[in-house]
């Protein structure tokens, strides 16, 4: 069996899909002043209120569990189809949500300051990777709360791998006109 260009960087790709299926720890933090802590990826949630782990977090994880498996079972599948039939079929999805996920801070500005500003006056800074204060003001009192905002290792993983996919489909696209 013959390896060409296209197949090996492709296998490449798609382990790197693999690995970051398996990545065991969360790709953001979020925490409003330790009230609430919000821990995300495609693959894990958790969320937690005033000191307690909320369960919709923990049924929000039984279904990343099964799609984390759909994800290296695809990847696995295209590694298959590239080995055995020369077939070449791009999965990006972790190109896509990796580049999302740099919406996320954008997301929880839109979320503070339209949907809890809705009930009560609220100014969260529109980007936050880091930390801020973010000021509600409630029955006519002024809370300051700091907010944490920021992507792991486990992020800039999945960002890597994500990036390293788009550029292999560009790079195989030309390998293939040119075959």
């Amino acid at each position: 069996m013959i390896v060409t260009k296209r197949t090996l960087i492709l296998t490449i790709s798609m382990l790197l899909n693999v690995l970051v299926a398996l990545l065991p720890g969360y790709w953001w933090y979020y925490s409003a002043g330790g009230m609430v802590v919000i821990k995300d990826s495609l693959f894990s949630f958790y969320l937690e209120f005033l000191g307690k782990e909320l369960e919709i977090g923990i049924i929000i994880n039984y279904i990343l569990f099964a799609f984390r498996f759909y994800v290296i079972s695809v990847s696995l599948y295209y590694i298959y189809l590239a080995l055995k039939k020369d077939v070449i079929n791009n999965y990006l999805l972790i190109t896509w949500i990796s580049y999302l996920y740099l919406l996320d801070p954008l997301l929880f500005y839109l979320l503070f300051n339209y949907v809890v500003g809705y009930v009560t006056p609220t100014k969260y800074p529109l980007f936050i990777i880091g930390s801020q204060n973010m000021t509600v003001f409630y029955k006519n009192v002024m809370v300051t709360i700091l907010v944490e905002s920021y992507p792991t290792t486990y992020y800039w993983i999945a960002l890597f791998a994500g990036t390293f996919n788009l550029i292999s489909r560009i790079i195989i696209n030309r390998l293939s006109k040119l075959s």
